[in-house]
């Protein structure tokens, strides 16, 4: 059965323009400006698919996740690679 949905994120480049990521098909596209990406976006997707099957919507999500963003606000416990007490490793097995 055909998803009715994809879902692609899409973010800035670091080289310029932005790029566009779909999350369960392997379909991946670039352009300078939001608007020629939407155009991108609607193309890969004829492309991946047959033209046979009905497309499904497209829908982009910002990826708002910038790399280093967290610094400071996640502290890591100097026991962090330390073995866990043998009360917790049980209850793994």
């Amino acid at each position: 059965m055909r998803k009715s949905e994809i879902i692609f994120t899409v973010r800035k480049s670091p080289e310029g323009g932005y790029v566009a990521r779909a999350l369960d098909h392997p379909i991946f596209t670039q352009a300078d400006t939001l608007d020629e990406l939407k155009v991108n976006v609607a193309d890969a997707v004829r492309c991946h698919f047959d033209d046979r099957e009905l497309l499904p919507e497209v829908r982009l999500v910002e990826q708002q996740f910038i790399f280093g963003s967290a610094k400071g606000k996640i502290t890591v416990p100097e026991d962090f690679n330390d073995p866990l007490p043998k009360e917790i490793e049980d209850l793994f097995w």
